[in-house]
């Protein structure tokens, strides 16, 4: 995704506009694709040549994008191709060590620095490189020394996209990046929509959520990330990977309140703007660790789950009396009594968002549906929430949730 200064959008009666490449704009096709060659071409070859090459495209294309803002659009461009790239060290040899080998024997000789602006003498310099390349095997060490400097990484790798591809990617990347900025999130998804899709996305990202069910499907309710006290970028990061999942399915709607450049603006979006496709091809494309495939394993390495079987969640569980609905990750059947209980593992959470999820779950539990929830300990919730939320049907965990801990809370 893009970094902050990439990121573009224009204010207009309190609406945010993101900065989009038109997809038939024959100009920004020659220009993804002259990059996309230009990384191509550079296969081998150390990234410090590549960032020069570009360096120069911005000063000679870059204007005929946009006279104002052309290097900011090929520098986003190039950081999408960034993603699509794999750097490798240009040695197998450590270059610290071999430096520090250097150094040391440069600092043991008894000689002054040359008068003619080298460090040592010629002779003296080339008897400490044969000395250091007879001790390592490295023929020129003086070549490797800094080759573990970033500039001095070859590419090792390049995924190339169509132009067509690139232009999409960034249209979305700018959507994202505004995401950063959000106080808060709807989707409403229609009918028609892979609402269970949506929800796994939602669930693998971690982000803070509240359900209702409409007339027409599903109204999602997302906490932004100037919503949390800690982890703001990260969480920032989440959400705008919500983005590329919606645009596998439709119908939808999305609105957001964002705080733009000290401004609150909003942000709409539906299933039908022009020119917006997913890089996704499926769930695991986020990039984000499953802590729900982590749980799986431990559960089947547990010596012994008593008479609890663990069983997929149901997508939905509906809430009717409270007018929302949860979205379980599991289902524990006891095969003896035949109880079933819920269990719902979160990613963010703030303090507000537990306290309102304990008191739902309590009220769940008076109409007959048990469900646990397993929150992370690692955003700084005060200790006296954590231990008035412990004595509701939460399970606090550090980075993984194990069996014994569940075990317990189901008692």
């Amino acid at each position: 995704m893009l970094r902050g200064e990439h990121v573009m959008a224009r204010l207009v009666r309190g609406r945010l506009v993101p900065h989009r490449l038109a997809p038939n704009d024959e100009q920004a096709r020659e220009i993804a694709e002259a990059l996309v060659a230009l990384y191509v071409v550079h296969l081998g070859k150390p990234r410090a040549r590549l960032e020069s090459e570009l360096a120069l495209v911005e000063e000679e294309i870059g204007p005929r994008l946009d006279p104002r803002r052309g290097f900011k659009i090929l520098r986003a461009l190039s950081k999408l191709l960034e993603e699509r790239s794999s750097w490798a060290s240009p040695t197998e040899t450590d270059p610290y060590t071999l430096r520090t080998r250097l150094f040391e024997l440069a600092a043991a000789l008894p000689e002054f620095p040359s008068h003619t602006g080298a460090l040592l003498e010629t002779e003296t310099r080339e008897e400490l490189l044969s000395r250091v390349a007879t001790e390592t095997g490295v023929e020129d060490p003086a070549a490797l020394m800094y080759a573990d400097r970033q500039g001095a990484q070859l590419l090792s790798s390049f995924e190339p996209p169509s132009p067509e591809a690139l232009i999409s990617r960034y249209n979305v990347a700018q959507i994202q990046g505004v995401l950063y900025s959000a106080k808060d999130l709807t989707v409403d998804l229609g009918e028609e929509a892979d609402a269970r899709l949506i929800f796994h996305y939602v669930k693998l990202l971690g982000l803070i959520y509240s359900l209702e069910q409409t007339s027409r499907g599903y109204r999602l309710h997302l906490d932004g990330p100037l919503s949390l006290f800690n982890s703001t970028r990260k969480y920032g990061l989440r959400l705008a990977k919500l983005l590329p999942g919606l645009l596998l399915t439709a119908p939808w709607k999305l609105h957001a309140s964002v705080s733009w450049k000290g401004r609150e603006a909003i942000l709409e979006l539906d299933s039908e703007a022009p020119g917006l496709t997913s890089h996704y091809k499926g769930p695991a494309d986020t990039g984000e660790g499953d802590t729900r495939e982590a749980f799986v394993k431990a559960w089947k390495r547990a010596k012994d789950t008593g008479d609890w079987k663990l069983e997929p969640g149901v997508e939905i569980l509906p809430v009717p009396q409270l007018k929302t609905a949860l979205v379980p990750d599991f289902a524990f059947r006891n095969t003896r009594t035949g109880e079933r209980v819920h269990l719902e593992i979160l990613g963010f959470w703030s303090e507000r968002y537990l306290i309102e999820r304990v008191a739902l779950l309590r009220e769940a539990a008076k109409r007959g549906r048990r469900v646990l929830i397993a929150a992370p300990g690692s955003l700084n919730a005060s200790p006296e929430t954590l231990s008035d939320a412990t004595q509701g049907d939460v399970i606090p965990f550090k980075s993984r949730l194990d069996a014994k801990s569940v075990l317990a809370a189901l008692g």
